[in-house]
């Protein structure tokens, strides 16, 4: 997909970006014409606000990665941007997760519960 920022049509300098609209491109007027068209970059806020989905037996320095991580795979990129937390802190965690059978790790480096 390919947005572009309108131009002045009696502008010479937009006739490319004019162009672009009337050929294939998307008109962005906002950050949020962007981020419409790509799921993954919405914040899912049932996610990381329910904490109803920590359980008991989490240790605490794993709560705020296992809340975030729900049944929907979601990204490590995702994650570490939800949890707040850097990626060389969270790769290990991750594991520990995985290996405690909190977690599983599916296609495309992304992560769920186990069922």
């Amino acid at each position: 997909m390919f947005f572009v920022y309108h131009g002045s049509l009696d502008n010479s300098k937009s006739i490319g970006t004019n162009a672009l609209i009337k050929e294939f491109a998307k008109i962005a007027t906002c950050p949020e014409d962007i981020v419409s068209n790509y799921s993954f970059l919405h914040k899912n806020e049932n996610v990381i606000e329910n904490n109803n989905y920590i359980e008991e037996n989490i240790l605490p320095e794993y709560k705020d990665i296992y809340k975030v991580i729900t049944e929907e795979p979601i990204d490590i990129n995702d994650i570490a941007k939800y949890s707040n937390i850097k990626l060389k802190e969270l790769m290990p965690k991750l594991t520990i997760l995985e290996l405690e059978g909190k977690i599983i790790k599916v296609h495309g480096n992304r992560y769920k519960r186990t069922e």
